[in-house]
């Protein structure tokens, strides 16, 4: 006759709560084969130290290379595929069953493929809507989400397909990759509520701790305009630069103020200081146009 011990402890009444509480939580037994995200993404660092077997189905939500950037999510979270000879060019919205080996990733688990094979076409996931706490606590690293946000400004890096979109959202900000604007300017989006949905992904550093945050965008119509911006954003009224950062119930997070000062220091392309009376600020800007010290602007 076999006994299972876990289950005989398990059912005593005289053993102490603490060790009742270390029995019922649920850790990979040895050999195990895992066949989710949400139980590789369960491993502490030293589980998935010891490569465990994994064997999942899941859809692609985001896929691109030459970004490092390859992400599965199935039934129950999504997860990061690192790069491996073994997988194939995949695109959102392709079904894989994936086998390979655990892994603890530089911040959270991850999955190294040893087999991929592309098993059909599904629809992406619902997106989990979030807020920007939820995005900074890293808890929705590689899961498929949905966020909006104030675009306050936006890039077409070199050599790169994809538009940059830095959105303020919930008392922070979060960068967007997205191949397609849904402006034919991207000066439009600036001032402009948007809707992002697409792959969270986290930048870290060498101690696993988090300290930025991009949104993956997988296909245009995950990036849409909630509330245009205003045709001249240079219409609204000045703020008193001594104003700034001081309780405005009028004002909206996120959205740019228009102030006016003296030019008292110039580094073209970088940014410059105004001064207004007793008070002064600085000015980050990529513009380079002509200005003098004591010009008005």
């Amino acid at each position: 006759m076999k006994f299972n011990l876990c289950e005989i402890l398990r059912q005593s009444q005289c053993l102490p709560a603490f060790i009742l509480f270390w029995l019922t939580l649920e850790t990979p037994a040895s050999g195990e084969e895992l066949r989710t995200a949400a139980a590789v993404r369960g491993l502490t660092v030293e589980q998935a130290q010891q490569p465990m077997r994994v064997h999942l189905r899941g859809v692609v939500t985001f896929f691109d290379d030459s970004l490092y950037k390859r992400y599965i999510q199935d039934d129950t979270a999504g997860i990061y595929l690192q790069a491996s000879t073994n997988t194939p060019p995949l695109v959102p919205g392709q079904v894989v069953d994936v086998e390979g080996v655990s892994d603890p990733g530089e911040y959270a688990p991850i999955i190294v493929p040893e087999k991929v094979r592309v098993m059909g076409q599904k629809a992406l996931p619902a997106p989990t809507p979030v807020t920007y706490e939820q995005l900074a606590s890293g808890q929705e690293d590689s899961q498929f989400v949905e966020i909006t946000g104030v675009v306050r400004s936006v890039k077409s890096p070199e050599n790169s397909p994809y538009h940059l979109i830095e959105i303020a959202t919930g008392g922070g900000r979060l960068s967007v990759y997205a191949w397609e604007l849904p402006v034919k300017q991207a000066e439009e989006l600036l001032d402009s509520t948007v809707r992002v949905r697409g792959v969270c992904t986290t930048q870290f550093n060498h101690q696993r701790q988090l300290f930025a945050i991009q949104l993956m965008v997988p296909r245009p119509e995950d990036f849409a305009i909630e509330l245009p911006a205003p045709e001249n954003p240079f219409a609204k009224a000045v703020r008193p630069i001594g104003s700034l950062l001081r309780f405005a119930p009028q004002e909206a997070f996120g959205h740019p103020v228009k102030v006016a000062g003296t030019v008292i220091y110039f580094e073209p392309g970088v940014r410059l200081f105004l001064q207004e009376g007793e008070n002064g600020v600085e000015v980050q800007t990529k513009q380079r146009d002509a200005l003098q010290l004591g010009d008005r602007v």
